[in-house]
């Protein structure tokens, strides 16, 4: 343990350093101090465990040092030493906490067993401190120990048994009859915002604020957590089913939140709320929350209660389609655009979107725009194929702004790649780019429709029509090119040479070249390959 004496009389240090035992203690460190200022230079510097000081000094007492140690928190044991016997100081030594109070001349037997006594002390508040520690460090694991069995239950990675026994051995629930209650949050991320947060961050904030208003109430907040980007989900419970009048305020409650929510956090948010139930209910009544969601996409910014809610009966009926065919076919990108978008708004104005309004819309829309691009002898399976528009059609079936994201994506591109295969050369330049770079290697036609997305058979009319040859005529052509190069430019074999340009048999190799330029390969070298040694 470190030691502190201050005294402004340096024989009163000396005589203490000289006449106590030090080895019957627990001090291992001793610094000495003469005014208060050098005191507290010292106590900043090194953590202290027990001061040793005189009360009367020139400029500031004993006192002021220690009241300056209890206002900065350092937990510093103390004995205070004085010549004078006033019931004042005394009184004041209790005040400040102090574990002896001496009169001089010093007794140094009664000084040690203050001493004794102060370490004692010393070594109960590090137990305290360590165990404070320990438990607040367990309630920080409990916290997301909790958080993960709750994330992994309700995501379908924990069954109900091992989610108890989970429960049961972090000790997060007593034994005896709980209810849980979930409440489901969803945010429009789609929607424009004037900031973005972090999930972390967002789990922070509904923690702290729904704690915040259910801390007189009956019910627990006992975990937030994000499932994915958009989806929240908080855990109630309680000990007792709530009553009648616990539910109005309930509701007053988590009316506010949403309200709080909209207004600081984010524009778009949606609340679902559960019913209170057992354990073996909660997997249940969160897929119900699920579906509710999906059942009503319009809604925003007000609180959805599972008990009340009654289903969409919303038949899809489109008489729009043949009008967004119209534009589609006149290619007015903008047009069929902004009538989708008017169509959805009106939808949404009446809250009757939902997973399958939005799922049928879709299949419409991509089978019109299919069906459009395959008059054009365009794979549309092939054009859309990568992982942005797979991301877009998934997405589309998530609410209206992820719907209109698709129809974008979907519209812009079709009619973007048919106005490129229109312009002069466009796709026969991209074949023959293809063919240049790999003509050494075997080329099938389906291979190069598709690279473009086109039909095989209106790919080769383009392709000729454009070339002025077929495609095959062009390979055969780059090959012939490709052979003469070598043939007049290297003492390569004229079998390495037929290798070389993709044909694996010599003699079909030797036919092919004689029919293109009227001489073998052989022949062809000796008249024309000047200073090819054969």
């Amino acid at each position: 343990m470190k030691l502190l004496l201050v005294d402004d009389e340096r024989y009163v240090i000396e005589s203490i350093k000289k006449n106590i035992c030090w080895e019957r203690t627990g001090i291992t460190e001793i610094y000495t101090a003469f005014t208060m200022k050098q005191a507290q230079e010292i106590i900043t510097a090194v953590k202290m465990d027990i001061i040793i000081s005189d009360i009367v000094m020139p400029a500031a007492t004993g006192f002021d040092l220690v009241q300056w140690v209890r206002e900065q928190n350092f937990r510093i044991q103390v004995i205070f030493l004085t010549s004078y016997a006033e019931f004042d100081y005394a009184r004041r030594a209790i005040q400040l906490e102090s574990v002896e109070y001496l009169l001089k001349p010093i007794d140094f037997e009664k000084l040690e067993e203050a001493l004794k006594k102060a370490e004692q002390a010393v070594l109960q508040e590090k137990q305290i401190e360590k165990l404070t520690e320990a438990s607040e460090q367990w309630e920080k694991d409990r916290t997301i120990l909790q958080k993960d069995i709750w994330r992994n239950l309700l995501s379908g990675n924990m069954t109900r048994n091992q989610f108890c026994e989970s429960a049961k051995r972090m000790d997060l629930y007593q034994d005896g009859l709980i209810y849980f209650k979930l409440i489901c949050f969803y945010m429009d991320h789609k929607a424009e915002e004037t900031q973005k947060w972090e999930p972390s961050t967002i789990e922070f904030i509904m923690q702290n604020v729904l704690t915040e208003l259910f801390h007189s109430f009956y019910a627990r907040v006992d975990t937030v957590f994000c499932e994915n980007e958009c989806r929240y989900w908080v855990v109630l419970s309680t000990d007792k089913m709530p009553e009648e009048g616990e539910k109005i305020r309930e509701k007053d409650l988590l009316n506010h939140f949403v309200q709080w929510m909209t207004d600081h956090v984010h524009s778009y948010f949606w609340c679902g709320a559960g019913n209170w139930s057992g354990f073996s209910e909660v997997t249940a009544q969160a897929d119900d929350l699920r579906k509710m969601r999906e059942s009503s996409l319009s809604v925003w910014n007000e609180v959805i209660y599972l008990y009340e809610f009654q289903p969409s009966g919303t038949v899809y009926k489109n008489a729009e389609l043949d009008t967004w065919k119209t534009l589609l076919a006149g290619e007015e990108v903008e047009a069929v655009i902004a009538s989708i978008r008017s169509y959805l708004e009106t939808v949404r104005k009446n809250e009757m979107i939902t997973r399958q309004f939005l799922l049928s819309l879709r299949t419409d829309v991509t089978q019109m725009v299919y069906v459009w691009l395959s008059e054009m002898g365009i794979y549309a399976n092939a054009l859309f194929s990568d992982k942005e528009s797979e991301n877009y059609m998934l997405g589309a079936v998530n609410g209206f702004n992820e719907m209109m994201e698709y129809v974008e994506n979907l519209i812009r591109k079709a009619v973007g790649y048919k106005l490129y295969i229109t312009k002069e050369d466009s796709v026969a330049d991209q074949i023959c780019t293809y063919i240049d770079s790999h003509f050494r290697e075997e080329i099938h036609r389906d291979e190069l429709a598709e690279l473009v997305y086109l039909n095989t058979d209106y790919m080769s009319r383009m392709f000729k029509k454009e070339k002025g040859v077929s495609i095959s005529n062009y390979i055969l052509q780059k090959r012939v090119d490709e052979a003469k190069k070598l043939l007049c430019g290297s003492s390569l074999p004229i079998n390495t040479v037929s290798l070389h340009i993709g044909y694996s048999n010599f003699s079909y190799f030797t036919k092919m070249f004689k029919e293109n330029t009227g001489l073998t390969p052989l022949e062809y070298r000796r008249k024309f390959g000047e200073g090819v040694r054969i």
